[in-house]
C-alpha cells in the first residue's frame, strides 16, 4: 500500500508541475459576460469628441472619454482611473502604453515596461498601413489597431470595453474580427492588452496621421499596439488535459490502496476473533 501511495503522490506533483511549469500563463480576458455589464447607449466621448482635431486632446473630449472608461470600470468593480498631471503632453503612443498598463496593473498583471525597437518598428509600419502589427516568429503575444478614434483614452476604452459582438454589431463596437456571438475575434483586442503569455513582455506602439494612400480616406488616424516576449520557460503546449488525466488516476490508486488496507485490517480482526485454526492431525500410512 505505502508504494501505491507513493506513487500517487508523485503523479499529483507530475500533475501540478504541468499546470505550473509547462502551460505558458493565460490570458484574463473575459468572454461574454462583459456584454451584461458594460452600460448601453451610445459612449459620452461620441458627444463631446466631434471636433475634427486629430488626436483630439481638448479637456471636453478628454473629461468625456475618461467617464465613459471609468463607467466601464465600475462595472467590473474596478476602481476609478485618475489621469496624472502631464498626461495631455504626452504623446499619444505614450498615453497609450500608460492607459495599458494601468488595464493590466488593476488587475494584477504586470506593467510593461520596456519597449522593443524591433516591436516599436513593426508598430510603426503597421499604423501606417493601418493593420494589426505582425508578431515576430520567435516571440509570442499579440498586436491590436485601432483607426478614426480621437484620442488614446477612447482607443483602450474601445478595446477593452465595447470589443464583443452586441457592441461591434449594435454600433458601439468596432471589432472587425467579431462579427458573431461565437467569433473568435470577440474581445481579442482585450486579450491583448491582458497579455501574460510571456515572463520577459516588451511593447511596441505608435499613432499616426500620415497613412498610406490606401488608407488615406478611410481613416483619419492610426493606432497601434504591440505586446510580445521570448516564450514562457517550456512552454509546450496545453497539458491541462492530462493533468487532470493523472490527477484522476492517482486518486483512484490512493482510493484503491485504502481499501485494499481496509479489508485487510477487517480480516485480520476477524481472524484474531476466531482464534487460531485448530491442529490436522494425519495418521501415518
Amino acid at each position: 500500500m505505502k508504494r501505491a501511495v507513493i506513487v500517487a503522490m508523485a503523479l499529483l506533483l507530475i500533475a501540478g508541475s504541468s499546470l505550473f511549469l509547462f502551460n505558458p500563463a493565460q490570458s484574463t480576458a473575459p468572454s461574454s459576460v462583459h456584454d451584461l455589464t458594460i452600460p448601453t447607449g451610445d459612449p459620452n466621448w461620441e458627444k463631446a469628441c466631434h471636433s475634427a482635431i486629430i488626436p483630439n486632446t481638448t479637456p471636453a473630449c478628454t473629461q468625456a472619454a475618461l467617464f465613459d472608461l471609468n463607467l466601464a470600470r465600475r462595472s467590473e468593480g474596478l476602481a476609478r482611473l485618475t489621469l496624472p498631471r502631464g498626461f495631455s503632453e504626452l504623446r499619444q503612443a505614450r498615453q497609450l502604453i500608460y492607459l495599458v498598463n494601468n488595464e493590466r496593473t488593476i488587475r494584477n498583471l504586470p506593467s510593461v515596461e520596456d519597449s522593443s525597437p524591433q516591436l516599436e518598428l513593426l508598430a510603426r509600419q503597421a499604423a501606417n498601413q493601418a493593420r494589426d502589427p505582425a508578431i515576430p516568429p520567435s516571440m509570442d503575444g499579440g498586436s491590436d489597431w485601432a483607426g478614426n478614434f480621437p484620442n488614446a483614452i477612447v482607443v483602450v476604452f474601445m478595446w477593452m470595453y465595447e470589443d464583443g459582438y452586441r457592441y461591434t454589431n449594435g454600433g458601439g463596437g468596432s471589432n472587425l474580427d467579431c462579427q458573431s456571438p461565437k467569433s473568435s475575434g470577440c474581445w481579442g483586442h482585450r486579450a491583448v492588452i491582458l497579455e501574460n503569455s510571456s515572463t520577459d513582455t516588451h511593447y511596441g506602439a505608435a499613432f499616426t496621421t500620415q497613412l498610406t494612400p490606401s488608407q488615406s480616406l478611410e481613416y483619419a488616424d492610426s493606432y497601434t499596439l504591440v505586446l510580445a516576449g521570448p516564450p514562457a520557460p517550456f512552454a509546450i503546449g496545453d497539458t491541462g488535459p492530462l493533468a487532470r488525466t493523472i490527477v484522476v488516476v492517482a486518486i483512484l490508486m490512493i482510493l484503491g490502496s485504502a481499501i485494499a488496507w481496509l479489508t485487510g485490517r477487517r480480516r485480520q480482526q476477524k481472524n484474531r476473533q476466531l482464534g487460531p485454526p485448530p491442529p490436522s492431525y494425519h495418521p501415518w500410512p
